[in-house]
């Protein structure tokens, strides 16, 4: 991601499954980083269980899908500071994230902000 993330004029970003080494757990985007992008996917990541999005990070993203995260059961605290950010779609995770992000969820707080809200069924 270090990498990645210092490409400016990056605007959409898929990320699969494949897209790490297996033993990566914790997914970060740092302080500064990603500073076009505009569009993120983040697919079929089955290995990851927290992500962390820094303050400063992705400051033009506008749309971002998360799909099929089998172990990701919360959203990170930093999709509050992405100001920018129009349509969050989110389809296929677990349960306990379908939960955390319910009005009156834990993690609602994270979201509220976001215009457009696509919550898919749950996995599970």
């Amino acid at each position: 991601m270090g990498i990645l993330e210092k490409l400016p004029n990056l605007t959409i970003l898929i990320l699969f499954e494949e897209a790490f080494k297996e033993n990566t757990k914790i997914l970060v985007f740092s302080k500064g980083g990603f500073p076009s992008l505009e569009f993120l996917v983040a697919y079929n990541m089955n290995e990851i269980t927290e992500w962390r999005i820094e303050e400063g990070a992705m400051p033009s993203l506008c749309r971002l899908e998360i799909a099929h995260c089998s172990r990701l059961t919360t959203l990170p605290n930093g999709l509050r500071y992405l100001t920018n950010l129009r349509e969050l779609t989110i389809i296929r995770m677990p349960r306990e994230l379908h939960r955390r992000i319910e009005e009156d969820g834990d993690d609602f707080y994270k979201i509220q902000h976001v215009p457009s809200l696509v919550i898919g069924e749950p996995s599970d």
